[in-house]
């Protein structure tokens, strides 16, 4: 049942018309992240009442609860990694690539809500699937050395 709330708020954010954001002045600016990582985006305060529109009050508070379980799950998984996480609200990340290439996300958008990326130092950061986060993590070239 909560894979299916998880699909469900994913494929909502996905096709959402509401392409604008809703960030506070504490979820501003632009995180610069240089260095093999996980970076966990938790919606601020601004972020969290914009998906609660989207998504409607009645099923938010579940939907809130199943993203902190996936969430949890997956920095229990890459801590076990020996992986640094960083957590941030901000919704500007730019990261930058050994070979001085700024690959940006903005997260003021609509498809974005609880999210994980991965980001080896060399490859485009990769936003992974929380519910498979141990492929995921195969997947992106995460082994120190790579």
């Amino acid at each position: 049942m909560t894979k299916v709330l998880i699909a469900a708020a994913i494929l909502f954010s996905l096709f959402s018309c509401n392409a604008g954001g809703g960030a506070d002045s504490s979820e501003t600016g632009m995180l610069e992240i240089k260095e093999r990582c996980a970076v966990f985006y938790t919606p601020g305060p601004g972020k969290l009442r914009q998906l609660k529109a989207d998504f409607g009050a009645k099923d938010f508070d579940g939907i809130v609860a199943t993203n902190q379980q996936y969430m949890n799950e997956a920095r229990e998984f890459i801590t076990k990694q020996k992986v640094k996480i960083i957590p941030t609200s901000q919704y500007k990340l730019h990261f930058v690539k050994r070979n001085g290439e700024i690959f940006s996300i903005d997260l003021n958008k609509s498809k974005y809500a609880w999210e994980v990326f991965l980001f080896n130092g060399f490859d485009d950061p990769v936003k992974i699937d929380v519910t498979n986060v141990q492929e995921e993590y195969q997947n992106a070239n995460m082994a120190p050395g790579n």
